[in-house]
């Protein structure tokens, strides 16, 4: 009978998730055929959590799972842990800045416009655009305060590769599914009043903004936290840099978008649209300028 009302809840959420004009779900309809995207992912997962008091942080959730397998991971799920965010995670990145940061500033010719508009306590997420791999450390070495980012799972290859990116703050993100797990660390990131770096773009793309994926303005209106807008450039040119100082790579913190917690999920996904095109807005006018 338990099992029965968990099936009857989960087939609820996912119908009120679900695109419009959707066929009504069944145990073996894919979430792909009732229109669910990240975002109807995104909420799913934290509805489960919400009313059944379930994690879905191990499933795979994407457009070929079915009704039927959210219903049994709600079954087969574990207690969530308090604290989902890997332990020990950035412990090196200090001392990595120490070191690094200031042959890697002169070497760039870095420049840093804004850095105390980075609130000084408090969550926050940074996000970014994305033109090269020396986004990540020329952040680092600009920003007033430690950073927990998101790098694409396929970055954690070899296990040293893997132990130095979690010793310097990444955490492993896949970007062909909904990563529940990544999303489950980013928002324990936040709760631990920590800042959180991303990238909308979802991959590189020097010289040129790509469209955003809303996931920054999901989790900004999910935990209520400031969402800073960043904008690199000159990164992508480092690599042809023949001397020091020749890519003039400027970070520019932008004045932080103020975000008031949603609860409502269907609110929250209205405003994440909304958000995250003020959000691309922001960094585009500092690119070039």
């Amino acid at each position: 009978m338990q099992d029965d009302r968990r099936a009857h809840r989960v087939l609820e959420l996912i119908r009120a998730l679900a695109g419009p004009g959707a066929p009504t779900p069944r145990t073996d309809t894919t979430l792909g055929s009732l229109g669910m995207d990240s975002l109807s992912f995104a909420e799913l997962a934290a509805a489960v959590e919400e009313t059944l008091g379930a994690s879905l942080t191990d499933s795979v959730l994407d457009g070929s799972a079915t009704v039927g397998d959210v219903v049994e991971a709600t079954r087969a799920s574990q207690p969530k842990d308090s604290d989902e965010a890997p332990h020990g995670m950035g412990r090196l990145q200090g001392a990595a800045r120490l070191v690094a940061g200031w042959p890697l500033g002169w070497w760039t010719g870095l420049r840093v416009v804004g850095a105390d508009r980075v609130p000084g306590r408090g969550p926050v997420i940074l996000a970014m655009n994305h033109e090269s791999a020396l986004d990540i450390p020329i952040v680092v070495t600009a920003c007033p305060r430690p950073i927990a980012f998101m790098a694409k799972r396929e970055l954690f290859a070899s296990a040293f590769t893997a132990w130095s990116l979690h010793e310097l703050g990444a955490f492993r993100v896949d970007r062909d599914r909904f990563d529940v797990r990544a999303t489950a660390v980013a928002l324990a990131v936040l709760g631990r009043g920590d800042v959180l770096g991303m990238y909308p773009e979802g991959t590189r793309s020097p010289g040129e903004l790509l469209p955003f994926l809303p996931g920054a303005a999901w989790l900004a209106l999910r935990s209520g936290a400031p969402l800073v807008p960043v904008a690199i450039t000159g990164t992508d040119r480092v690599r042809d840099a023949r001397r020091p100082r020749r890519a003039r790579v400027r970070v520019t913190f932008v004045e932080p978008l103020t975000v008031q917690r949603v609860d409502e999920p269907q609110e929250r996904r209205r405003r994440s649209e909304a958000l995250t095109t003020q959000l691309r807005s922001a960094i585009q006018a500092h690119l070039g300028s």
